[in-house]
C-alpha cells in the first residue's frame, strides 16, 4: 500500500478528531440547558488575595444550585449550593484581578458539615439579578424566612 493513499484516511480521522469534541461540549451544553436555566458565570477557586477563576455555567436545578466547567465532558456538577443554606455576603462591581468590568461580584456563603464555605461568583449584571432574586425568592416551606 502507498503513502499516498493513506493521506485521505489521515485526513478524515484528523477531522473526526477535531469535530467530535465540539459537538459533544454543544449536545452537553444543550442537555444543561434543558434540565434547568443556565448562564455564564466564573467561579474563584483560589482566594480573594490569590484568585483563580474559572469559566463556568451555573443551573438552578430545583432548591439547589450547581456550577459546571464549560470545558469538561462531565454531566455532573463540580460545586453545588442548596438555596436554604445559601447566604449572600457582598454584592460588589469589580474593578481588578482579572475579573471583566461590566461583570458583578456576588459572594455566598453556606454552611456545611466542614465549616462555613464562600463562593466568590462572577457574572453579568442581569445573570447576577437573576440569581439574588431566585435566592430571595425560596418558598416559605424552606424555613429560611422563620423566626
Amino acid at each position: 500500500m502507498e503513502w499516498a493513499s493513506l493521506v485521505p484516511i489521515v485526513g478524515l480521522v484528523m477531522l473526526v478528531c477535531a469535530i467530535v469534541p465540539l459537538v459533544w461540549l454543544f449536545l452537553r451544553r444543550r442537555w444543561l440547558a434543558r434540565n434547568g436555566g443556565i448562564f455564564d458565570c466564573e467561579l474563584n477557586l483560589g482566594t480573594i488575595a490569590d484568585p483563580r477563576w474559572v469559566l463556568g455555567v451555573l443551573r438552578y436545578s430545583g432548591e439547589d444550585l450547581e456550577w459546571f466547567r464549560v470545558l469538561a465532558l462531565s454531566f455532573r456538577p463540580e460545586h453545588s449550593l442548596r438555596r436554604s443554606a445559601a447566604r449572600i455576603r457582598a454584592k460588589v462591581q469589580p474593578v481588578v484581578n482579572g475579573v471583566d468590568a461590566n461583570q458583578r461580584l456576588v459572594r455566598l456563603e453556606t454552611e456545611t458539615d466542614a465549616g462555613a464555605v464562600a463562593w466568590d461568583l462572577a457574572m453579568d449584571a442581569d445573570a447576577a439579578t437573576g440569581l439574588l432574586a431566585w435566592l430571595e425568592a425560596a418558598p416559605p416551606s424552606v424555613g429560611r424566612f422563620t423566626s
